[in-house]
């Protein structure tokens, strides 16, 4: 389905975002209003301190907006308490992060498996679903490392593969290439570019130029304003 006809999995209506106390409010987002349809893929650009981290913090229910409306997949963020905000993440988000978060004592099949676990799946479904996904970003031959054995891009696809776990709605990627070398970072641009054929929606937070004209569409922060949304590519 053409991303144009299908549903909103990302609605944003005049989102902001405040911190401090009553006496002295911080404004980081002011009125950001933009929609993702499902399918389609999204970068998300800015200098240092433009509101692109509290955006995704927000779009991935880590945090909550001071005012302002969010839908995902259909569902109204707000007023969600947090085993709510915790159950939406389970089941319809997959993070990736540029530090990779990656559980130390365990294995990488097991760091797969680890969502999974949350959503309550049988040990034989969830482990095949986890060696179905490793097989898919070129993993399997290191099922039984733990993360300190994993290169930098080994344990970014390791990453990856577990936030696909749950068939997420939405892919939420904070700089993924951020912390490797530029061989490595073109095999993860390599991979996300699969994913989105294949009809995933992804919305990457990203500093790097080849990140974001790699996407369907730019969205650029600036001093958390909305400062424009660009057509990158069809």
């Amino acid at each position: 389905m053409a991303a144009s006809a299908a549903a909103a999995v990302i609605e944003v209506d005049s989102l902001h975002k405040s911190y401090g106390n009553a006496a002295h409010q911080v404004p980081v987002l002011r009125g950001i209003s933009f929609s993702v349809r499902a399918g389609e893929s999204i970068a998300i650009v800015g200098h240092s301190g433009s509101g692109k981290s509290t955006l995704l913090n927000i779009l991935g229910c880590l945090d909550v907006p001071t005012s302002g409306s969010y839908r995902l997949d259909g569902e109204d963020v707000a007023g969600m308490s947090d085993a709510q905000l915790a159950r939406l993440r389970n089941e319809k988000i997959g993070f990736v992060f540029q530090s990779f978060n990656l559980i130390p004592h365990l294995t990488l099949l097991e760091n797969v498996e680890l969502p999974l676990y949350y959503l309550g799946w049988p040990r034989q479904k969830r482990r095949a679903r986890a060696l179905q996904l490793i097989e898919r970003v070129g993993m399997a031959h290191r099922t039984t490392h733990r993360p300190a054995q994993l290169s930098g891009g080994e344990s970014q696809r390791t990453a990856i593969a577990r936030a696909l776990a749950n068939d997420p709605a939405l892919l939420l990627a904070d700089e993924p290439t951020g912390n490797l070398d530029s061989q490595n970072g073109e095999q993860i641009l390599a991979l996300f570019e699969d994913l989105h054929k294949s009809g995933m929606t992804v919305v990457v937070v990203t500093h790097d130029p080849a990140i974001a004209e790699q996407q369907e569409r730019r969205i650029r922060m600036h001093d958390g304003v909305l400062a424009g949304v660009d057509a990158v590519r069809n």
